[in-house]
């Protein structure tokens, strides 16, 4: 089932994540070794993927890479200082931020297009990450002032809840509930307890809940949108007023074979407007890659701005208004 092995990659994916973080000073290779005083976190996901290629190249004794990776790694660092200290004036007015922010991603992106970078397998996702974080750079305005209140970045995400019982006497004294959660490049969320008790017993646990979900890819493609569309009506079911965003950098996907128009996701951007070609015949043709579309960048900071300011439900009743939804 394609999308239970989605689910799976994406589970795999997050636990390496997560690892990579809790470990980021240990060993020969760590975040400050490359970062100096920048932090990991999982608001940088792309930073994670550096530090990760950094230490299997080292395992592997490979000179090549190691200078490589330091390359890139000092790219990411001057690319992550202007972008975090980028102000944006206004939210309400937000196009010449917009405008700085994806510049500076597409100065960035584009070492990561070079030829040289092909030498690390796709599965550490350089180019997809790189957007992730692009995400934070750009909508972290949008929350500054309570940003230590939110979960921002990578996170598995709350999808819903159902029970389990190995036995009827288990049953009795308390059905085992779980929550099924969704791999999510970057969300703006709220981490919660739940706590289930009877007179029994008590079980919590720590779940994350999106206001906003953004799902990052460099094509997007059947397979890829078919994933995404169920994940996107699996978080709604947990969290309905959560705004559910498919962000790519090239299209890959016949248009007619899928609905897009009636899917639970609310909005897709392909930001460089442009049909996914393979790199390598792209590069024989001597193209590079083409601009990203800032108007389509502003209208993301846009959507996501008037979503987090915009009442979620109608102020008025039903039996006020006689509009019930």
């Amino acid at each position: 089932d394609r999308s239970e092995l989605g689910a799976i990659l994406a589970e795999g994916a997050s636990d390496e994540l997560e690892a990579v973080i809790e470990t980021a000073e240990q060993g020969p290779v760590t975040a400050s070794s490359l970062f100096g005083d920048l932090p990991l976190t999982n608001a940088h996901p792309h930073g994670s993927n550096i530090l990760k290629k950094a230490r299997d190249a080292t395992k592997e004794k490979d000179k090549g890479k190691q200078d490589l990776i330091r390359e890139i790694s000092a790219r990411y660092v001057e690319w992550r200082r202007e972008a975090e200290s980028t102000e944006c004036p206004s939210a309400e007015e937000p196009d010449e931020f917009v405008s700085t922010q994806t510049a500076l991603y597409s100065d960035y992106r584009d070492l990561l297009d070079d030829d040289r970078v092909d030498v690390f397998d796709s599965r550490g996702a350089l180019q997809p990450s790189a957007l992730e974080e692009f995400c934070y750079f750009l909508l972290r305005p949008l929350v500054r002032d309570i940003e230590h209140k939110l979960a921002l970045g990578h996170r598995e995400i709350f999808q819903g809840l159902y029970f389990t019982a190995p036995n009827f006497a288990r049953f009795a004294d308390l059905p085992l509930p779980n929550y099924p959660v969704g791999n999510l490049d970057f969300v703006i969320g709220k981490q919660v307890t739940s706590t289930l008790s009877t007179e029994d017993g008590k079980v919590e646990t720590s779940i994350f809940v999106p206001a906003v979900a953004i799902e990052c890819k460099t094509y997007l493609d059947r397979p890829r949108w078919i994933e995404s569309d169920i994940l996107a009506a699996n978080i709604k079911r947990g969290f309905p007023g959560c705004l559910y965003i498919l962000l790519s950098e090239f299209l890959k996907l016949d248009l007619a074979k899928v609905n897009v128009l009636g899917s639970q996701i609310d909005r897709v951007y392909v930001l460089r407007r442009a049909k996914n070609v393979d790199r390598k015949i792209r590069r024989e043709g001597g193209e590079g890659l083409k601009p990203i579309h800032v108007p389509a960048a502003v209208d993301l900071f846009a959507r996501v701005r008037d979503h987090l300011n915009n009442d979620w439900v109608s102020p008025e009743s039903w039996e006020d208004s006689g509009i019930l939804k």
